[in-house]
Order: C-alpha cells, then sequence, then structure tokens
C-alpha cells in the first residue's frame, strides 16, 4: 500500500447554511475510537438541528475497514443516526467501488429499516437528493 492510503485518520466537517444536513469526509483510516467520535459529532450535530435532518458521508478517501469489531461499530452508527432523527444518509463513493460495497453491508448490518441510503459520486449530487426529503 502507498503512504497516502495509510495516512492517519482526519475527520473534515461541513457545514450547509439553512440545511438540517450534518456532513463529514473521512480521509485515511479509521481507529475503532476514531468510528465512535465521529458517531459522536454526527449525533449531536443532527440532534442541534430539532426534528428530521440528513447526513452526507464523504468516503472516498477513507481505508476499508476489515476488522469485525470497527464494521460493528459503522453498523451502529447508522442505528444511532436513526434514533436520533436522521432521516437520510448519503454515501460520496466518488468512483471507490470497493467502500460503496462496505458502506452497503454495514446499512444492511444495523437493521436501521427507515433509514433511506443512496450512494452518490459527488457531496452536490448527495445534497439535491436529499432535498427530496424536504431537508
Amino acid at each position: 500500500m502507498s503512504n497516502e492510503r495509510t495516512q492517519k485518520w482526519v475527520l473534515k466537517t461541513y457545514d450547509f447554511p439553512g440545511r438540517k444536513v450534518v456532513c463529514t469526509e473521512g480521509i485515511g483510516k479509521a481507529t475503532l475510537e476514531d468510528i465512535k467520535n465521529t458517531t459522536d459529532y454526527v449525533i449531536k450535530k443532527g440532534k442541534s438541528f430539532g426534528g428530521k435532518w440528513a447526513y452526507i458521508a464523504g468516503i472516498e478517501k477513507m481505508d476499508p475497514v476489515f476488522d469485525a469489531e470497527s464494521q460493528q461499530a459503522f453498523a451502529m452508527m447508522h442505528q444511532l443516526c436513526e434514533q436520533n432523527g436522521c432521516v437520510a444518509m448519503g454515501f460520496v463513493a466518488g468512483g471507490m467501488a470497493a467502500i460503496k460495497v462496505q458502506a452497503k453491508r454495514h446499512q444492511k448490518d444495523s437493521n436501521a429499516d427507515k433509514l433511506q441510503t443512496e450512494h452518490f459520486r459527488t457531496q452536490e449530487e448527495a445534497l439535491e437528493w436529499i432535498k427530496g426529503f424536504g431537508i
């Protein structure tokens, strides 16, 4: 692997004034603690909007997650988002097929059945999709 794909975890956050959308972009390799911290940030930010909200997760620059505990933590993130008012989760995977497949598996494993999910090439496409939920 190149050093670029094994870099330390970085979480970027984005705000869209006037929209109840939490947006993050993960870069590098996420540890279990990183996943829990990201989940905490997303839930806290989403709840701050009051009512329903959406989440856009930029996953294109993330390293794949192989260990079962981290995969379970990502699945739990889906459940917690749904339980705290998130109605739609858009994943920006760009052209990364492997990371898209992994995100779909996390959704399936989460049993967060009411949460609507979709995968996009760009953040703009995800924002447009979320408009359909009135967010």
